[in-house]
C-alpha cells in the first residue's frame, strides 16, 4: 500500500538524517503507536532490525531531559521515556517519566480525543484597594489609580512614595491562569504566579518593610540596610537586605519552600532560624519539619522565566502547577498519579499537546467541564 511505502521511505530518510519535517512527523506518529505487542519492523535497505531500533532510540535521547533514571533499552522493549521523547521533537520540547513498566509494540495507531480548547495563561490580575474596591489588570488595561500605573505586564509604585502619614495596604492578586508583576513603591520587584496574592503599603513609612504572601512570588529587592525587607507567608518569616529569591506556600501543597538565588537570607518559623546562602532551599512542611537543602534553582523559578521544568517532580505537584496556569480543576483518580515526571516545555504550549504528552508517558487526563480528570487508563 501507498501509505506503507512512504511510511518505509519516511524511516529510512530518518535514519539517515534526511528526513524533511513532515517524514519526522510520519515516523513519530508510527513510533508512538507502539503498545502492547511486537512490533513488525519494516525493511529498511542497508539497516537490519536492531539497527533500526538503535538508531531511532539514538535519535530521541537526544532531546530527553535529563532523565531521572537510565536503564539500557533493548531492541523490542522500548520505555516510556523515550516514546515521551518522541513527540517531544514533534513538539520541540524536552520530556521523559520515571519508566514504571515495559512496553512490547505493534503497528496499530490509536487516536486520542480532541480535549476542550483551553488557552495558557496570561498577564492579568485584580489590585484590591485599601478600602476593598477591586481594580481589574492586564495589558490592555491602564486605569488611573494613585500612586501607581500599569506599564505593560507591570504595576509601578511612584518611588517617592506616600507624601502622607496615612500607610495604605493594596493587595494584589492573580486569578488561576493568570500572572503579573508590581514594583512596590521602595523599588523592589515582584513576580506572582497564577492564583497568588501580595499584601503590601503603598510606602514604607516604618524602619522596616514587611509583605504577605500566598501563593507563590519571585522577588528582586532594592537594598536599604536600614530596612530589612520581611515576607511573612504561612508560619515563615523570611528576612532579606538586598536580594533575589522565589517563595512558594500554595495552600494545596505540602510544604512552603523559599529558594534563594542570590545574596542571603533567614528564613524563621516559631521553632528556629535557618540561613540560606544562594543555591539553598528552606522548606517547612506541614508537620512543622524545617530543613535547608540543596535546590533545583532553574527548576524552582522556571516560571518566572516563562517556562514549566520539572526534575524528578512529583507527578501530582506538577499537575498541580499546570492545572493552575490553565485555570481548571484537578480530579485525579487513586493510584492515578504515581511516579515522578522530568519535562521541560514554555508555558505558551497548548494544553492539548500538553495532553498528549502526558498521554504517551502513561499519564492518562481527560478535559471535562474545565476539569482535568486523570485515570488509571
Amino acid at each position: 500500500m501507498k501509505e506503507n511505502q512512504d511510511l518505509l521511505n519516511a524511516i529510512e530518510r530518518y535514519l539517515r538524517g534526511e528526513a524533511t519535517a513532515e517524514e519526522r512527523a510520519l515516523v513519530n506518529q508510527w513510533y508512538n503507536s507502539f503498545d502492547d505487542a511486537e512490533i513488525m519492523v519494516p525493511p529498511v535497505p542497508g539497516f537490519s532490525e536492531n539497527e533500526i531500533f538503535s538508531r531511532i532510540q539514538m535519535q530521541l535521547d537526544k532531546v530527553v531531559e535529563t532523565p531521572v533514571h537510565r536503564r539500557k533499552v533493548y531492541p523490542v522493549w522500548m520505555k516510556r521515556t523515550a516514546v515521551a521523547a518522541s513527540i517531544a521533537v514533534l513538539l520541540g520540547v524536552g520530556f521523559s517519566l520515571m519508566p514504571k513498566r515495559k512496553l512490547t509494540m505493534h503497528a496499530s495507531v490509536t487516536v486520542s480525543p480532541q480535549p476542550t480548547t483551553v488557552m495558557p495563561g496570561s498577564n492579568k490580575a485584580v489590585l484590591f484597594l485599601d478600602d476593598g474596591t477591586p481594580v481589574a489588570l492586564d495589558d490592555s488595561i491602564h486605569p488611573a489609580i494613585n500612586g501607581a500605573q500599569v506599564q505593560g505586564e507591570s504595576l509601578v509604585y511612584d518611588q517617592a512614595g506616600n507624601t502622607t502619614n496615612t500607610v495604605r495596604y493594596n493587595t494584589l492578586r492573580t486569578p488561576q491562569g493568570g500572572q503579573f508583576t508590581v514594583v512596590l513603591p521602595d523599588g523592589s520587584k515582584v513576580w506572582l504566579n497564577a492564583a497568588s496574592s501580595l499584601k503590601y503599603p503603598t510606602s514604607f513609612t516604618d524602619d522596616h518593610r514587611t509583605v504577605e504572601l500566598t501563593g507563590e512570588a519571585y522577588f528582586e529587592i532594592a537594598a536599604d540596610k536600614n530596612k530589612p525587607f520581611f515576607v511573612a507567608v504561612n508560619k515563615m518569616k523570611v528576612e532579606v537586605l538586598g536580594t533575589s529569591f522565589n517563595i512558594m506556600a500554595y495552600p494545596d501543597e505540602h510544604a512552603t519552600t523559599t529558594t534563594l538565588v542570590t545574596g542571603a537570607v533567614n528564613v524563621t518559623n516559631a521553632n528556629a532560624t535557618k540561613r540560606l546562602l544562594p543555591g539553598q532551599q528552606a522548606t517547612l512542611n506541614h508537620q512543622e519539619q524545617f530543613t535547608v537543602s540543596d535546590a533545583d534553582v532553574s527548576a524552582a523559578i522556571a516560571w518566572k522565566e516563562g517556562k514549566f521544568e520539572f526534575n524528578g517532580e512529583d507527578i501530582a505537584v506538577a499537575l498541580r502547577q499546570l492545572t493552575r496556569w490553565y485555570d481548571l480543576q484537578l480530579q485525579i483518580e487513586e493510584g492515578a498519579a504515581e511516579g515522578h515526571v522530568s519535562a521541560a516545555f514554555p508555558r505558551t504550549t497548548s494544553l492539548e499537546n500538553v495532553l498528549k504528552m502526558l498521554e504517551l508517558s502513561g499519564i492518562h487526563c481527560q478535559i471535562n467541564d474545565r476539569q482535568l480528570i486523570v485515570s488509571k487508563n
